[in-house]
């Protein structure tokens, strides 16, 4: 069980008779030491823990905040500190992307808000959607719009 969880009870039943978010929820569980992780940081706020099978790249880091937040836009308070969290680990990383998805359309695999902090290096391979491929071309995409130009909502 990780530390952090330790002494901490399972939430009463949503009244809605819902999910306990606690349970259901995969980020939540490493939260509480129901489920495994390797946990590299723990903060009051968050935790750092390595991806299963290792992330895209030697460093790869998962920020995940200890309140259960679907996504990035649910609560900007709890996504404001976590970001903080990661900031302080990119410091230490030097180049790196730091992107947290949105929704399934936006890859968005678990719906608890999480970022992903991935060390980068020249000609490390790792290529993201945008990236420029052979001849100058960028992959395809499906709305290149700037967002002043895209309809509300999207």
């Amino acid at each position: 069980m990780h530390p952090a969880a330790q002494d901490r009870d399972l939430p009463e039943e949503p009244a809605d008779g819902g999910p306990r978010t606690a349970v259901t929820c995969p980020f939540c569980r490493i939260v509480r030491g129901l489920a495994p992780a390797q946990v590299l940081r723990d903060w009051p706020d968050a935790l750092a823990i390595l991806p299963r099978g290792g992330g895209v790249t030697a460093g790869h880091v998962l920020v995940l905040p200890k309140t259960h937040v679907p996504d990035v836009a649910a609560d900007p308070q709890v996504s404001a500190a976590t970001m903080r969290r990661v900031a302080e680990l990119a410091a230490e990383m030097g180049d790196c992307n730091v992107i947290s998805s949105r929704g399934a359309a936006a890859t968005q695999t678990v719906p608890h808000m999480h970022v992903h902090v991935v060390p980068r290096r020249d000609g490390d391979g790792i290529l993201l959607p945008w990236t420029p491929v052979a001849g100058g071309s960028r992959r395809p995409g499906p709305d290149r719009r700037p967002w002043s130009a895209r309809p509300a909502g999207r």
